[in-house]
């Protein structure tokens, strides 16, 4: 069976072990624009894995700020996605949240960016040329949600929930995304 294996920088110790022991209840996935919508595919998933146990919801970082703010957040794991982790309402979330004892992973573009700087754990999706900004590119949006997808499984696991089976059916899946765009893009002509 295929199974994820994301080192400590992607999903922080730290964090494995509040989501083993169950402190954490609530995960907010959070993100602006095509990162939103992005972030809402990996919320999905993550919730069908989790079978309901966690409270799982995607919503933009602008709602979470101003009408989702706890006191106490200790209970919660945000994940922010964003292609250039330079989104001022991603950002400002992240820090309010953090404030208030989430834990926060990331997953984005850009090694240097302000919203790497600012997580306790970072995916990344480019191959370190981050030359994109400000740009909603297909490559950038499908990366994030591929990064969802494996972010998911990895959670879902160190949290004890969801089946191995089940892990191993959407990583087989995810493994052929690729063919599946090699054979859209191969029907170019006919498309158009």
């Amino acid at each position: 069976r295929l199974r994820v294996a994301i080192g400590s920088r992607a999903l922080p110790q730290s964090v494995r072990a509040r989501l083993a022991d169950g402190s954490i209840t609530k995960i907010r996935v959070i993100g602006q624009g095509t990162a939103a919508i992005a972030g809402r595919s990996c919320a999905t998933l993550l919730d069908e894995l989790c079978g309901g146990v966690i409270d799982i919801d995607p919503i933009t970082a602008t709602e979470l700020s101003g009408f989702n703010l706890q006191l106490d957040m200790s209970d919660t794991l945000v994940i922010a996605v964003s292609q250039s982790g330079t989104t001022t309402d991603t950002n400002r979330t992240v820090d309010l949240v953090a404030g208030r004892g989430a834990a926060v992973l990331a997953i984005v573009n850009r090694r240097a960016s302000d919203l790497a700087g600012k997580s306790q754990g970072v995916y990344y999706t480019s191959d370190g040329r981050d030359i994109e900004m400000s740009v909603a590119s297909t490559k950038a949006f499908y990366a994030q949600v591929a990064a969802g997808a494996v972010l998911s499984c990895a959670i879902s696991a160190a949290a004890g929930l969801g089946s191995d089976q089940i892990r191993h059916r959407v990583l087989s899946a995810l493994r052929t995304v690729p063919d599946a765009m090699r054979a859209v893009i191969s029907r170019r002509s006919d498309v158009a």
